[in-house]
C-alpha cells in the first residue's frame, strides 16, 4: 500500500498493489507529462497540474463511493476492481495539450485511443479478465452503476476535475461538496441492474455541483483567451498537416497524426507528450514554412489570437475579416478559426434515456431537477452558445478601426 498527498483531498489518495502497478506503468508515467488544461496557464498562470494528478483523484473517489457502499450492505465484490481500474485508466488516451489536438494530432477520440492502450498494454498489468471488466464498462455492458460512477453527468472523473481545476486556476467556481454526494448515494434497482441514486437529503449538493459546472466552463474552459489558444493549435496542426511531407516532424508524431486505427497509433503514442510538441514548434518557429513559423512563435511567446464575438450576420464579418487578413498578408485559412462553444449544464429527464440524475423521495426514484424547490436546474438544462471568431490581434485592429468610420 502506497500513500499519496493530493492538495485537492484532505486525506491520502491510497494506492493498494493492483492499482500501484498500473500508476507504475510507462503508459501510466507519461500522464505526468500532459497538461489536463493543455495551454489554460496562459490565463490561468496556476492550471499547470497533470493528468495524472487527475486521473488518480477520479480513482479515489471511485474507492470512497465504492467503500461507501460497502459500508451500507451493497455487494459491489465483483465490480470493485473493475470501476476503480476503469476510473483510474480513463485519461490514458488523451494525447499533449489535452482536447484543444484531438482530431488534430491524433485521428480518434481519446476514449477510443484510451481502449486500445488498456488492450495492448495494461493487459499484461490487469490479466484478461480485469482487462475486459474494464472495457465492458467503457462500452456499457456491465451494470448502470459501474458506468455511472465513471461516465455520467455525475462521476468521479467531472467530481474531481471541478475541484481539481478551480484549485490550481485560483477561482472559487468549482467548490463541490463531494462528500455529501457520496455519503447520500445509494445503489437502486432496475431491470438494467442497479443504478445509482442521490438520497433526499443530498440533492443540494448536487444541485450546487450543476451551477459549479456551468459557471467553471464559461469561466475557465470555455474563457475567450483560452479558446484563442486552442484556435491557434488548431490552425498550427491543420497546416502541419496539409505540408507534412515537406517539414521536419518528429517520427512519432508523424506516425500518430496518420495512424488509420488506435491500435497502429499505440506504440507511437507513448512519445507523442507535451515536450515533444513543444520541441517541435521550437523547431517550427525556425523553419522554412512561414504559416508554421508564425504560428508556432505566437504559441511559444503568448501572442494569441483575439476573439470577436458573432451577435450579427456571420458571412458579413467572415467576409470583412478575410480581406483584412489578405491586406496584410495572412492566409485566412490559418488566421481566421471559427468557434462556437456550447453546453448544456444538466440535461433533464428524457423517457428515451437513463443519463439524468437520479433521486430516491419517498421511496421512488425522480429527476433531479423535478424534486427541486426552485427552477435553477431548469433554467441551467438550456443550451448556452456564443460564436467567435479568432483572428491575430494585427487582422482585429484593423478590422475595428474599418468598423468605426
Amino acid at each position: 500500500m502506497k500513500h499519496i498527498r493530493d492538495p485537492i483531498y484532505a486525506e491520502f489518495v491510497e494506492l493498494d498493489d493492483l492499482a500501484l502497478r498500473v500508476v507504475s506503468h510507462p503508459y501510466f508515467q507519461r500522464m505526468r507529462r500532459i497538461k489536463h488544461l493543455g495551454l489554460a496557464h496562459y490565463v490561468y498562470p496556476g492550471a499547470t497540474h497533470t493528468r495524472f494528478s487527475h486521473m488518480l483523484g477520479a480513482y479515489h473517489l471511485a474507492t470512497k463511493f465504492l467503500r461507501n457502499f460497502k459500508r451500507k450492505g451493497y455487494d459491489v465484490a465483483e465490480l470493485y476492481d473493475p470501476i476503480r481500474m476503469a476510473a483510474l485508466l480513463h485519461d490514458v488516451g488523451h494525447t499533449s495539450l489535452s482536447h484543444a489536438l484531438e482530431f488534430t494530432v491524433l485521428p480518434f477520440r481519446h476514449e477510443e485511443m484510451g481502449k486500445a492502450i488498456i488492450n495492448l498494454k495494461f493487459r499484461e498489468v490487469l490479466g484478461d479478465y480485469l482487462t475486459e471488466q474494464v472495457l465492458a464498462i467503457y462500452d456499457r455492458k456491465t451494470e448502470p452503476f459501474a458506468r455511472e460512477m465513471v461516465e455520467s453527468q455525475m462521476d468521479v472523473d467531472r467530481l474531481d476535475y471541478l475541484r481539481r481545476d478551480a484549485y490550481y486556476c485560483g477561482v472559487d467556481y468549482g467548490l463541490v461538496d463531494v462528500e455529501r454526494i457520496i455519503q447520500t448515494s445509494e445503489l437502486y434497482p432496475s431491470p438494467q441492474g442497479r443504478t445509482l441514486v442521490i438520497v433526499e437529503k443530498g440533492m443540494f449538493a448536487v444541485e450546487s455541483y450543476i451551477i459549479a459546472r456551468y459557471l467553471m466552463y464559461w469561466s475557465v474552459y470555455y474563457h475567450k483567451t483560452n479558446l484563442g489558444f486552442q484556435a491557434l493549435l488548431f490552425s498550427l496542426f491543420r497546416r502541419a498537416r496539409e505540408v507534412s511531407g515537406e517539414v521536419w516532424m518528429p517520427d512519432p508524431l508523424r506516425r500518430v497524426m496518420g495512424a488509420a486505427t488506435p491500435e497502429e497509433a499505440v506504440e507511437d503514442f507513448y512519445r507523442v507528450d507535451d515536450p515533444l510538441v513543444l520541441y517541435t514548434m521550437h523547431v517550427w518557429s525556425e523553419g522554412k514554412d512561414p504559416i508554421l513559423a508564425d504560428l508556432s512563435h505566437r504559441i511559444l511567446n503568448r501572442n494569441r489570437f483575439k476573439a470577436i464575438e458573432i451577435t450579427g450576420p456571420f458571412i458579413d464579418t467572415y467576409e470583412r475579416l478575410s480581406n483584412v487578413c489578405e491586406d496584410v498578408g495572412m492566409d485566412p485559412r490559418y488566421y481566421i478559426v471559427e468557434r462556437t462553444p456550447k453546453d448544456v449544464a444538466y440535461s433533464p429527464y428524457d423517457p428515451h434515456s437513463e443519463e439524468h440524475i437520479k433521486v430516491l423521495k419517498d421511496g421512488r426514484l425522480k429527476e433531479l431537477s423535478s424534486v427541486m424547490p426552485t427552477d435553477t436546474l431548469k433554467s441551467l438544462s438550456r443550451e448556452v452558445m456564443r460564436k467567435y471568431l479568432f483572428v491575430p490581434e494585427e487582422c482585429w485592429h484593423r478590422y475595428r478601426s474599418s468598423s468605426l468610420r
